[in-house]
């Protein structure tokens, strides 16, 4: 048969470049559309962040110690003129959500530590 060319071998480097291909446009879908690929364990995870968030933003928003509330308010990324009740509470929920979706993505069984909520370059370790 002329002008028909013959089936190719599919190598090895064949697979792994179509498995790398494959793999970089899901981890693109799953960045664009993350809250649409979390497992049901993060999905009910997220479930609880207003709440949690409503909590959080109520004991700082109470609080009469103002330098807490601005280092609060400066972790938060808020500037003194945005702060209110929702906007804190938008805040804090979209950091928790952001966490839980980061590290559903990765490979449980991980001894990789997770990442803070609010990190600070200052803060250099845990004490307890």
């Amino acid at each position: 048969m002329d002008g028909i060319p013959a089936p190719r071998k599919t190598t090895q480097l064949d697979r792994n470049l179509v498995k790398k291909a494959v793999k970089t446009s899901l981890d693109d879908l799953r960045e664009k559309n993350s809250g649409l690929f979390l497992s049901s364990r993060a999905v009910q995870i997220c479930s609880y962040a207003p709440d949690l968030a409503k909590t959080i933003a109520g004991l700082i928003l109470s609080s009469s110690d103002l330098d807490f509330q601005g280092e609060c308010f400066s972790l938060l990324g808020l500037q003194s003129q945005e702060v209110g009740t929702e906007s804190v509470e938008n805040c804090i929920k979209e950091r928790i959500v952001s966490v839980i979706e980061m590290n559903d993505k990765k490979p449980h069984k991980t001894n990789e530590v997770e990442p803070f909520l609010f990190e600070d370059d200052r803060v250099h370790g845990v004490e307890f």
